[in-house]
């Protein structure tokens, strides 16, 4: 977020990207073995049937194939670490400096001005005040990461990038929505929850039923699936439902009737405002506002409830709503 409105205030021309296949870019830097049973490793062996065929076993009636990785192979452990070294090494050496708070960030002052890339996993969000220097790091990324297949690139005012869309073709602003998400999310939703709110909670959202009758074990599913859903939305796109997200976390492990209706509140209230963007900007003081506050032992087992936003001038750069870890007085 916080790059987000950098980019927006110096109006910076901004690219995203996606590195294909990145994990099979990454050498292995240790030995891993893999085991292939069945079906994959009949289908190796008619690849390469002179190199595996030999080297094919059976354990239990199956085709079985033992390989050792070269490659940071998707879903193994270390793939994602082993792609961020990589990737680290190719921008420092192209004289970039890795931000040691987030070392998913790197800077370079390229012509007077700064050049940011920051990245989750494969996915990159390149920004600079100049459209060509922003061009030059993907032809160079292209260079180094598209030989296979070509980079997926999007350039312009207007991204999807991390399942949210950054809007910057307001001046000075940044337009940040899930509106896609939201949808989804609601189309897939029983006819019961049809319906708008005007708030995201009520004011007995904290309020335990010891009597309340609890959700079937199909429907305890659906409850946490859910509740996992809108907590990813909470933490990027709308922090406006993070107080009633952050209560029904509590109650995954055994929801009961009344947590459901909590639910259905909060959907409700994203039915009925589901074109709210959040909106951030900088007002230009350089200063970082924050508003802070508790509510005391609100919840069951008399815990308290801290409440955090952050702010350059305009919108919640950063909010948090979280349940007091332990009993104060």
């Amino acid at each position: 977020m916080l790059s987000c409105i950098l980019d927006a205030q110096e109006g910076r021309a901004v690219a995203t990207c996606d590195i294909p296949g990145a994990f099979m870019q990454a050498d292995m830097d240790e030995v891993v073995h893999m085991k292939l049973e069945g079906t994959m490793a009949e289908l190796l062996v008619k690849l390469d049937p002179a190199m595996y065929r030999k080297y094919i076993r059976t354990e239990n009636g199956r085709s079985v194939l033992y390989v050792e990785l070269k490659k940071a192979l998707y879903g193994t452990l270390q793939a994602a670490y082993l792609f961020w070294k990589n990737l680290t090494a190719t921008l420092e050496e192209w004289g970039f400096t890795i931000n040691p708070y987030d070392w998913c960030v790197a800077n370079k002052e390229i012509n007077g001005k700064q050049c940011t890339i920051v990245w989750h996993v494969d996915d990159l969000k390149i920004s600079h005040v100049d459209q060509g220097v922003v061009d030059d790091i993907i032809n160079k990324l292209q260079d180094k990461y598209g030989k296979e297949a070509p980079l997926t690139v999007t350039r312009g005012t207007i991204h999807d990038y991390l399942g949210m869309k950054l809007d910057f073709s307001t001046k000075g602003l940044v337009k940040i929505d899930m509106m896609e998400y939201i949808e989804k999310m609601l189309d897939n939703l029983p006819e019961e929850f049809d319906g708008g709110a005007s708030t995201p909670a009520a004011n007995h959202l904290h309020e335990v039923n010891a009597e309340g009758v609890k959700l079937s074990e199909k429907e305890s599913e659906f409850f946490h699936h859910n509740v996992a859903k809108l907590l990813f939305l909470s933490k990027r796109a709308r922090p406006d439902i993070q107080t009633a997200v952050s209560f029904l976390t509590t109650r995954v492990r055994e929801p009961d009737e009344d947590d459901k209706k909590k639910l259905m509140r909060v959907m409700r209230y994203l039915r009925a405002t589901i074109d709210i963007p959040l909106r951030l900007e900088a007002d230009g003081s350089g200063v970082i506002k924050w508003w802070v506050d508790a509510s005391f032992a609100v919840h069951q087992d008399m815990k308290g409830h801290t409440g955090a936003v952050m702010s350059l001038g305009g919108g919640a750069t950063f909010a948090s709503s979280i349940k007091q870890k332990i009993n104060t007085h």
